[in-house]
């Protein structure tokens, strides 16, 4: 039998203590999307490092640079911009772009010191800290899907969970739960028209579109399927969705004519943190804005649905916990494939 994950990995601190120290430390390390700072000088305070590190475009080059002022530890700066020179509200100590303090002022002496900076790696516009992913987007079919040259970033949302980590990533890992808890997503696209991909670090699932946009699954999705009609005509996608997880903890979604890419953190054994960045196609965004309203729309509905299975599956493993059993039960092979290969991956790296 196929190995699954004890109750406790969910509900103890020293199990999230070791994920932290093996498979976060050493999995892939996502930063930032280069259209975040898709320009010389402007640079983007990063909210799934804390506001440790902002991204920033220094002359065409990107790279991490400390957000954490050298003199007091001031947090430096919020949000986006663009400058060729970035100050610290609280004594106006003023840094350029590669780090280089320029003036302290009152000091004498200007100190020679500089911030912090990391070089990044960048996987078609995804900018990671060390190694980039394995994932070879031709041999999965989905090069032309995965191009974000069309695009801009548009903003990123933070979201706190109250159930751990790996809950929410099997949820998006399996089509299963489509069937009864997404009667909106159920219609946009075909549960069971389901193509995985798998590798050492990712896995991808594509899934078909919906056989008949005329049928409506709520009346969010009314409105996105006949703005999709609308901007498609008779020659509809094939997929109406590709989801894409690297491991440890980051999504790539691709929806017609949008983009996403997530990561969700640990906090606590039943909290975490989701982090999701917003890409679209400039052109249509310019001409029809009311398509992305749509999508946000949904996109927001069908994550108030996942949250609500979480939550179920939070509950019912805390009680577990707490009258100290544990249960498991078996992956449907096909349609949480993704499931079982996340198990695997953990078992081998944890």
């Amino acid at each position: 039998m196929k190995k699954q994950l004890p109750i406790n990995f969910y509900t103890e601190q020293k199990i999230q203590d070791e994920e932290m120290k093996s498979i976060f430390k050493f999995g892939l390390n996502y930063r930032g999307h280069q259209l975040m700072a898709d320009s010389p000088n402007k640079y983007i305070s990063l909210p799934h490092t804390n506001d440790r590190w902002m991204l920033v475009n220094d002359e065409g080059q990107h790279k991490l640079l400390s957000n954490v002022c050298l003199h007091r530890q001031s947090q430096i700066v919020e949000g986006s911009g663009c400058k060729k020179l970035i100050s610290c509200r609280v004594h106006c100590w003023t840094y350029k772009l590669d780090g280089t303090l320029k003036a302290a002022p009152h000091f004498k002496e200007k100190p020679e010191a500089s911030l912090k900076t990391k070089e990044l790696t960048n996987w078609n516009g995804l900018l990671f800290e060390g190694r980039a992913p394995q994932l070879d987007l031709k041999a999965c079919g989905i090069d032309e899907y995965i191009n974000f040259d069309e695009y801009f970033f548009h903003k990123v949302e933070t979201t706190t969970y109250d159930y751990n980590w790996k809950t929410f990533s099997e949820v998006y890992l399996e089509n299963y739960h489509v069937f009864s808890m997404h009667p909106g997503l159920r219609n946009f696209v075909t549960p069971s028209d389901l193509e995985w991909h798998f590798g050492e670090d990712y896995s991808v699932q594509k899934v078909g579109l919906g056989s008949n946009l005329n049928i409506y699954g709520s009346e969010i999705y009314k409105e996105w399927q006949d703005q999709v009609k609308s901007a498609f005509g008779e020659i509809l996608p094939r997929y109406g969705a590709i989801w894409i997880y690297l491991y440890p903890n980051i999504m790539i979604e691709w929806y017609p004519h949008v983009m996403a890419i997530s990561t969700i953190y640990p906090i606590a054994p039943n909290k975490c943190v989701n982090h999701v960045e917003y890409y679209y196609k400039k052109a249509i965004y310019e001409e029809n804005p009311d398509f992305y309203q749509a999508i946000e729309q949904v996109y927001s509905e069908t994550a108030k649905e996942d949250e609500e299975a979480c939550l179920l599956l939070e509950r019912g493993r805390t009680s577990l916990y707490l009258n100290g059993e544990s249960e498991t039960g078996p992956c449907d092979p096909f349609l949480e494939a993704g499931v079982q290969h996340f198990y695997d991956y953990l078992h081998e790296n944890l």
